[in-house]
């Protein structure tokens, strides 16, 4: 019995520590070190072995021996959820130029869902967050590593606003980006932990400290402002505990992203001059006109179906006839990246059926909010909030990238009430 105990022990060790590895590699390692760490190869390398990790994790996971190992577990309170995968799948096969670089962007973004489905359900919410809380602070010393000690990582020089901190991310927006999402995460956390009457350490508040100078330095506005309001939601939450109301974030999710591009879109242009008028900038950083031509364009082309999953920027063809909508002499005719608006970016990828189904998948999991626990309610607030307000004006998902996986773990962790009885003591399904 002993050694039974003894080896559970190391093989939860084990899950463990590699879990919190491809947190920290998600998160954006090794990022702008690449170039110190030997290069492309290396990037690659661990780009592509932590999917392997995260599938290892998972078979290693499912079973004790070989014969219990689970190639694919799936289960009934996901169905919304593999519905969802299966769709995008199967428009993305349908619509590409480019089936075999589609397909391996399809097997990844499966691990990365599957990974984020695994957790939730291998993990309460405290566990989750604490492993997100170990491997964010591998990443604040990357990045305060990359100012102290490797400024050529850390710094990079643009044009209009001169010598920038971006840490190990390609821009100083995805440091502020990261950052605001390990504030909001840490500040769940401790929530949590002050819920079970736990005192924090002074790693715990230095690291907090550390996340908000460096995204400070950042000065990413909207993941400030992003993160300000979902850390005081977080407070309020936990002040109110059980007697909070409860955001239904699929509807809102939904309501708010669409509503918010109604705006944009209509409202915005009327009064547009009474803003200029203050020395307000009515097109959002040049982002209106952008998503006015993205949605003419999208009218009249794929609309049902998207050009595929992450590949509507990949293909030059399409490229070229959404930059031909923008006059000769605007910049937007050599834009090659990013809608700055996730429903857009949905659109352009996956059409307005994708969109539908990942609506109906949001609403589904979150529709019984009311019988999650108060930390699995503290947790999917802590993500969705986030994602929610940033995802307006900015791209948020990607096959394999660290909001991807949260997004997932989110939905799965939003099914557990699933696993436990109704007051009527029936499986609720």
């Amino acid at each position: 019995m002993a050694n039974d105990s003894n080896d559970q022990r190391s093989k939860n060790y084990f899950i463990e520590y590699f879990t919190i590895l491809c947190i920290f590699c998600r998160l954006g390692f090794p990022g702008n070190y690449t170039r110190i760490l030997g290069g492309e190869n290396i990037r690659i390398l661990l780009d592509y072995g932590i999917s392997l990790l995260q599938m290892v994790i998972m078979l290693f996971a499912s079973g004790d021996t070989l014969s219990e190992i689970k190639l694919l577990d799936l289960k009934r309170k996901y169905r919304w959820i593999y519905v969802m995968l299966a769709v995008i799948t199967v428009i993305s096969l349908m619509v590409t130029d480019n089936r075999g670089k589609q397909m391996t962007i399809i097997i990844r973004f499966m691990i990365t869902a599957l990974f984020g489905l695994w957790m939730a359900d291998y993990y309460n919410a405290k566990r989750i967050l604490e492993i997100f809380y170990y491997a964010q602070i591998g990443i604040i010393i990357a990045n305060l590593a990359s100012l102290l000690l490797f400024s050529s990582v850390g710094y990079y020089v643009d044009d209009g606003y001169g010598y920038i901190f971006r840490g190990i991310y390609m821009q100083k927006n995805g440091l502020g980006a990261e950052m605001g999402a390990a504030l909001c995460l840490q500040t769940a956390f401790a929530c949590l932990k002050r819920l079970d009457q736990e005192r924090m350490s002074r790693i715990f508040i230095l690291s907090y400290f550390a996340e908000i100078f460096l995204m400070l330095v950042s000065q990413s506005t909207s993941s400030m402002i992003s993160a300000i309001i979902t850390c005081l939601y977080l407070i309020y939450v936990f002040r109110k505990n059980e007697n909070v109301y409860r955001i239904q974030w699929g509807i809102s999710y939904t309501s708010i992203s669409v509503g918010f591009l109604f705006a944009s879109s209509v409202i915005l242009p009327i009064v547009a001059p009474f803003l200029e008028s203050l020395g307000k900038d009515a097109t959002l950083s040049n982002r209106t006109p952008m998503w006015k031509n993205v949605i003419n364009f999208m009218q009249k082309s794929h609309t049902m179906t998207g050009y595929g999953l992450l590949q509507f920027w990949e293909n030059p063809e399409a490229l070229k006839a959404l930059q031909r909508m923008f006059s000769s002499n605007s910049w937007y005719r050599t834009m090659d990246y990013g809608a700055h608006n996730v429903i857009l970016e949905m659109w352009l990828d996956i059409g307005l059926v994708g969109i539908a189904v990942f609506f109906l998948t949001m609403i589904s999991c979150f529709h019984r909010v009311k019988e999650q626990t108060i930390q699995e309610y503290i947790l999917c607030s802590a993500i969705m909030l986030p994602q929610l307000m940033e995802g307006v004006t900015d791209r948020m998902y990607t096959n394999v990238g660290y909001a991807t996986c949260f997004l997932f773990i989110c939905l799965g962790v939003a099914c557990k009430w699933q696993n436990r009885k109704t007051r009527y003591g029936t499986n609720a399904f």
